[in-house]
């Protein structure tokens, strides 16, 4: 009697270890059915997005949309990443404003980028200083081809801060 118990316990145990360890839903992925004859595929996104931010992971440095932005005579330099169809500019004034940028300058910006890449359809754009150095330091990471560990993580991370908004 005592062994039938011992053994129905580790039979509990083993279906409730097994049950708890199919709990794995992957996030982004899609599964259908193909010629009704019951086999799935999974199609992955290429791209993830996280339901509760906007968080990008692949990241483009959109040299031509830098190009029309310092064509403006109010801008000195201009840092302009792109994913997801969003543009985030980053911009050295020649005033030396670092407080912020007035609505028509900032229309003009937003105009000159999505002149240069017309997939755009939001541009974020900030004359903060700590946000330049990060995006400057960004730029600079996403030239050298090599992966960077944890690029998107701070990248999304300075976004978030700079234009909480965008959520």
């Amino acid at each position: 009697m005592k062994r039938i118990s011992v053994q129905l316990l580790i039979l509990i145990m083993t279906v409730l270890l097994f049950t708890g360890c199919n709990t794995y839903t992957d996030e982004g992925a899609e599964t259908y059915q193909i010629n009704n004859g019951g086999a799935q595929i999974q199609k992955i996104n290429q791209e993830y997005t996280s339901n509760s931010y906007n968080q990008t992971y692949r990241l483009h440095v959109e040299e031509d949309a830098e190009e029309q932005v310092e064509m403006l005579n109010e801008v000195q330099s201009a840092t302009v990443i792109t994913g997801q169809r969003k543009a985030y500019v980053a911009v050295v004034l020649e005033n030396g404003d670092t407080k912020g940028i007035p609505a028509d300058l900032e229309n003009k910006i937003s105009q000159q980028v999505k002149i240069a890449d017309e997939s755009i359809t939001h541009v974020y754009v900030s004359s903060n200083a700590d946000f330049v150095v990060s995006m400057t330091d960004y730029r600079e990471q996403l030239q050298t081809g090599r992966p960077a560990v944890g690029l998107t993580e701070d990248f999304n991370a300075t976004i978030e801060r700079s234009f909480p908004g965008t959520r």
